[in-house]
């Protein structure tokens, strides 16, 4: 297919891209195949073929993870299982099978080095360019922990320093660390993978690209989100949406080993989202914002001149992080009553401390809206009208945020849109039942969640129809169509 887009290079993103038509909205600006594919460091033992889960479970041949004979066959472990035997090299099982294993580390790394075999001018002009950030990463506790897993273990252990040295070992270890991408499988786990067209894609915190994987062949579609000029550079967002600025800024340096300085990182109420907005508790009349959101010690003051509190970025960081825990807990709750009733105690207990858009507080709304509708004791034909009401609420809040920091075609509004379709449904349908709207109002009414669902239908039905977003995209196609019939028929 050919690609819409050219590669520029400059110093502040190294290579880049940038459209070279005009793209609407939803177009399809390249695909990219995979280099190689593989298990994501620090994952729990699982199969080498399709990352399910396994406990005792392994190859015939080679004595590594494997869940079946089919797995045991397929293409993707062949190379590395003939290593293995030849090395004599056995997977060591684990104590706890549910634990992350070091010995897994390998794997990708080991992929490329055949994959740069077998294919010597795809990594010639592909992977050979790509950035490691080698200075940055030999400071940090992971180098080492790379040296032992991966770079000694494959040339002593596996016996291949006849044939490949350290120094490309190290490089494969900063091509993976800083370009690779997180892609879902059919196992549960997600596993990662490098895409030397997408890795090239500079990053924004207002993404103006999207990307997605097919899950048979892992090839990834890039789309425009909004539509983009002739000549605009091509922005994917490398961190959660949902992040407040000293999360994002803190991760990308981390995991990406450079300070963004986008627009939205720039502005201190992230572009009139205050996703990053503290309330004050000193007075009524101030919220408090940090006086420099580029600078990661800079103070937070409050916006009252009047009240004068100030407090650190330390400070700041402290309360997310502990936070954040509580969060955690709650994203590990099953789906029940209790995930509902948690997370309505859990914005209950911090509706003083965070603006209402706050990212913690957002997050957890964006999840309820999901929730409300779907589990026991709430099932949306049973929601009494204030709950339904609560539900278009959330949906809402984050569809506003989103128009900001996530404009256009995402899978994220594809959801809120499709959530938000049902309790607008119900509220017209009681509204109509209570004798409060006549026949034709009844009709108007559903022209808002019959949109609803036509976006999220042409949304979703883009990603693949085998991932959970690709059958909501279906879903809501067929419910879009129901929904036609009922108003013709009204």
């Amino acid at each position: 297919m050919e690609k819409h887009c050219d590669i520029l290079e400059n110093e502040k993103f190294g290579r880049y891209l940038i459209a070279n038509k005009d793209l609407d909205a939803g177009e399809i600006i390249f695909t990219d195949t995979p280099f190689v594919f593989g298990p994501k460091s620090d994952t729990p033992p699982l199969c080498l073929a399709c990352y399910c889960p396994v406990e005792n479970t392994v190859c015939s041949r080679c004595g590594w993870p494997i869940c079946s004979e089919a797995c045991e066959k397929a293409a993707q472990h062949q190379a590395e299982c003939d290593v293995f035997l030849g090395a004599k090299v056995k997977f060591q099982p684990p104590e706890d099978w549910s634990a992350p294993s070091p010995q897994l580390d390998c794997i990708t790394p080991l992929r490329m080095l055949i994959a740069k075999e077998n294919n010597p001018d795809r990594w010639q002009h592909e992977l050979d360019v790509m950035e490691t950030h080698t200075g940055e990463r030999i400071k940090r506790p992971s180098w080492e922990a790379d040296q032992n897993n991966i770079v000694n273990f494959l040339i002593n252990h596996c016996k291949l320093g006849a044939k490949f040295n350290h120094d490309l070992l190290e490089k494969i270890c900063g091509i993976l660390a800083v370009n690779a991408v997180e892609i879902p499988s059919r196992g549960g786990f997600s596993s990662r993978a490098i895409y030397p067209y997408l890795a090239i894609a500079a990053h924004n915190c207002v993404p103006n690209i999207i990307h997605s994987i097919q899950y048979d062949d892992l090839t990834v579609l890039v789309r425009a989100a909004v539509p983009i000029k002739s000549g605009e550079t091509l922005y994917l967002s490398y961190t959660h949406a949902l992040s407040p600025t000293i999360i994002r800024r803190e991760y990308l340096l981390e995991s990406k080993y450079f300070n963004c300085e986008c627009h939205r990182c720039a502005d201190t109420t992230e572009l009139g989202t205050h996703l990053s907005t503290i309330k004050c508790s000193k007075c009524d009349n101030g919220v408090i914002l940090s006086s420099n959101p580029l600078d990661s010690e800079a103070q937070w003051n409050c916006t009252d001149k009047n009240c004068g509190f100030k407090t650190s970025a330390a400070a700041m960081r402290k309360m997310l992080t502990v936070i954040q825990t509580e969060v955690d807990q709650l994203d590990s709750l099953e789906p029940g009553p209790l995930a509902i009733e948690q997370r309505e105690a859990f914005i209950n207990k911090y509706k003083s401390v965070f603006h209402p858009r706050h990212s913690v507080l957002l997050s957890v709304k964006y999840t309820l809206a999901e929730l409300y509708g779907r589990v026991e004791g709430y099932t949306i034909d049973e929601l009494p009208d204030l709950m339904l009401e609560r539900k278009v609420e959330m949906c809402r809040l984050v569809l506003n945020t989103l128009d900001v920091i996530l404009p256009g075609d995402t899978r994220m509004r594809g959801i809120m849109l499709y959530e938000l379709h049902a309790p607008l449904m119900y509220l017209a349908r009681s509204e109509f039942g209570s004798g409060l709207l006549i026949k034709e109002q009844l009709k108007e009414k559903l022209r808002e969640p019959l949109q609803c669902l036509a976006d999220a239908a042409r949304i979703l039905q883009r990603e693949d129809p085998q991932s959970p977003e690709g059958i909501i995209g279906n879903i809501a196609y067929q419910s879009m169509e129901q929904l036609k019939l009922s108003l013709e028929t009204l």
